[in-house]
């Protein structure tokens, strides 16, 4: 009963996105991945109740899904931290699906009877094939949760190239749903008790299920933290703001095609732009919303950004949201207000921010700076 509960929760949490407004890449892509978690289900819950002498073709394709589970977080994980377009060459992840399937067509192409024989005495026939199955499968959960833990280290370590404020930014999300694959991929590589692994699997559903909708809403709204929503859950990753060696900007853009005229053109739009239209007072400013302002590529803007003002997004949003802060206190109007609601009228979104970035920029704290006379 666990596993056919697993089964319609998968098929019902891929329906609420299917039907969501709003719809990005990664809902079409988690939807796809609960259908085929939900197939696999299917296939070893038929498997145990006798149903291969209706369905053998149906199950033994479920039992090759698993190949998908890896590029499917992968490639879910990729799209809510990159701003990225979606590539068809994405789909070469899954070719290892296809040439599984493709060893065994001798099996799809059997009449029926044969088809059910060879399921009760467990692809004898199969051997070799069923050996490059497995240890593909292990393989493809091996790479793929490596791969999916470094694209998000990676966009940490990056956070400061894209985001103004990066305190309320956190990934618990996307970091428990690699940890729980990399925990049924150890139960896959250390146990041989195949109900145990597919019990794992409908609690991850089940867990899946209720974090997504009651936590982090991933089922009606979108989690994507570059689209200026950023998952509301408790585990944050402090960032530290460090700035990049001016060898390693160079290096970074070595192959861009910006010349120096465009790098000036760029640079001096960009502080036309935020002296005039202050787009920092947003608080989820992001640099792919003031490229868009600006009408360039992501990339470009970060090359004017680092090369031109020897600072990243973050440190140059919230030095201008410093000066900003400075500008509007030394008006007397301003008494009537606090120093914090200032601050956050200038953009910062929290007093930790607003108090780091501000000793940042005038090297004392703004209670210090409040009693100079």
């Amino acid at each position: 009963m666990l596993f056919l509960s697993g089964v319609f929760l998968a098929f019902f949490l891929a329906f609420l996105l299917i039907t969501k407004r709003n719809k990005s890449t990664a809902d079409f892509l988690l939807s796809a991945w609960l259908l085929a978690i939900g197939l696999n289900l299917a296939g070893h819950y038929m498997l145990l109740t006798n149903q291969y002498t209706l369905y053998p073709s149906f199950i033994f394709f479920g039992f090759s899904l698993p190949l998908v589970y890896g590029p499917f977080l992968y490639l879910y994980i990729k799209r809510q931290t990159s701003p990225d377009p979606f590539s068809w060459k994405y789909l070469l992840h899954f070719v290892p699906l296809l040439v599984c399937n493709l060893l065994f067509l001798s099996f799809y192409m059997a009449p029926f009877e044969e088809r059910v024989e060879i399921f009760g005495h467990h692809g004898r026939e199969y051997k070799t094939e069923m050996f490059l199955k497995l240890y593909s499968i292990y393989l493809s959960g091996i790479v793929y949760v490596v791969l999916s833990f470094s694209a998000l280290y990676r966009f940490r370590k990056n956070m400061v190239q894209h985001f103004s404020n990066t305190e309320k930014i956190n990934f618990k999300w996307l970091l428990y749903l690699i940890i729980w694959i990399a925990v049924i991929w150890g139960l896959v590589l250390f146990t041989e008790q195949v109900n145990v692994i597919y019990g794992a699997v409908t609690i991850f559903i089940l867990w899946l299920g209720y974090f997504g909708i009651k936590q982090v809403q991933v089922f009606n709204q979108s989690t994507s933290v570059l689209a200026g929503n950023p998952v509301n859950s408790d585990l944050i990753f402090e960032n530290n703001n460090e700035e990049e060696p001016l060898v390693l900007v160079e290096k970074k853009y070595q192959k861009s095609t910006l010349t120096e005229e465009n790098i000036d053109d760029i640079h001096l739009r960009l502080m036309n732009l935020l002296d005039d239209e202050k787009p920092f007072i947003n608080p989820n400013l992001t640099l792919n919303e003031l490229s868009t302002m600006l009408n360039i590529h992501p990339n470009y803007l970060s090359q004017v950004i680092n090369s031109k003002e020897g600072k990243n997004f973050y440190e140059l949003i919230n030095e201008k949201r410093i000066e900003e802060f400075l500008n509007r206190i030394s008006k007397p109007e301003s008494r009537q207000y606090t120093l914090l609601s200032i601050a956050f009228e200038c953009g910062f979104n929290s007093k930790t921010s607003f108090n780091r970035n501000f000793k940042k920029y005038t090297g004392v704290t703004p209670s210090e700076y409040q009693k100079t006379p």
